[in-house]
């Protein structure tokens, strides 16, 4: 007897409630130089030299004399907000026959921002997150012993006696460190760490716990991947690489833009759209009967004083 199957009673479409897509779920490169909006793409910044405000050179002063005079010393640096961009094409007749869950234009606008933001992400660490940057590079199993090496070192030791290394040279403690996720997985189990901790309410070490210990109060973990194999590899042979690696970097930075106040750096942003750190452009292709969907960002991650920082390469093994 001929009998129907379930098969020819159901034609297969895409459910409308999850589909499966990948991006990495934070940055961290706007957090550690502060965010300054510009008026125009190029300009100069005012840099006093550092020694005038340290030196002692008051005077006692005895009467119907002058004060002991003097002054100081201003240089001038620049920045230059480059620009990158990345864009996607929507053709109206894909638009037209997308059925749900896809909707071509909301994919296109992350897409789009998350490859600029993935930029300042991969510039930020190839400019600042290495070594001959900073004023002071130490190196694990050099100047101190990697963290990973449970049995012998120290790292709060560490932290502490480099936090008070930058204080000496700027006359400001270090408030914000950054590592890559593969050092903090090694901190955090770490048993000097956990020692520390363990007569506290909260048992298990979290990023803001740390900051509490270190008395660092910006710690900031990097867990951007990126890869460099070029499109067309099959999927299965693609290779990822992550952005911050087994090193550390503490640097101080103000609260906020300001004047007379020492900075790490500064990351001018030049927004044309409300200030914006990026944006989106939407343009037409009447001829060819597309859309363009536009992400743009223009910035400059500017070093303004070496002296503020200090790398740690090479922390973990």
């Amino acid at each position: 007897m001929a009998q129907y199957t379930p098969r020819d009673l159901h034609v297969d479409r895409f459910l409308t409630n999850i589909s499966i897509a990948y991006k990495n779920p934070a940055y961290i490169a706007d957090e550690i130089f502060p965010i300054l909006p510009v008026r125009k793409q190029s300009d100069l910044i005012a840099n006093y030299d550092q020694s005038h405000w340290f030196r002692d050179e008051a005077r006692l002063r005895a009467p119907g004399t002058k004060s002991q005079r003097g002054g100081w010393k201003v240089s001038q640096d620049n920045y230059f907000c480059v620009r990158f961009s990345y864009g996607h094409e929507i053709d109206d007749e894909a638009r037209d026959n997308a059925d749900e869950p896809f909707n071509l234009d909301r994919e296109a606008t992350e897409f789009c921002t998350d490859k600029v933001q993935l930029r300042r992400e991969r510039s930020f660490a190839a400019d600042f997150f290495t070594t001959s940057v900073w004023n002071t590079d130490r190196t694990g199993g050099t100047h101190f012993t990697q963290w990973s090496d449970y049995a012998n070192s120290s790292p709060l030791v560490d932290l502490t006696t480099y936090m008070d290394e930058v204080e000496a040279k700027i006359g400001r403690e270090p408030n914000t460190l950054v590592m890559g996720k593969q050092v903090w997985v090694k901190l955090k189990w770490h048993p000097d760490v956990l020692d520390t901790i363990k007569y506290t309410q909260r048992a298990q070490m979290s990023v803001d716990l740390f900051a509490s210990l270190t008395e660092i109060p910006r710690v900031l973990v990097g867990r951007t991947i990126y890869t460099d194999s070029p499109e067309g590899t099959a999927e299965g042979s693609v290779t990822y690489t992550r952005v911050w690696g087994k090193h550390a970097l503490m640097l101080y930075r103000p609260e906020a833009p300001s004047l007379l106040q020492p900075a790490a750096g500064y990351t001018f942003v030049w927004g044309r759209v409300e200030n914006a750190i990026q944006y989106i452009r939407r343009m037409r292709d009447e001829e060819r009967e597309v859309d363009i969907i536009e992400a743009n960002t223009y910035f400059d991650q500017k070093l303004t004083a070496s002296r503020a920082g200090l790398f740690m390469s090479g922390a973990v093994a």
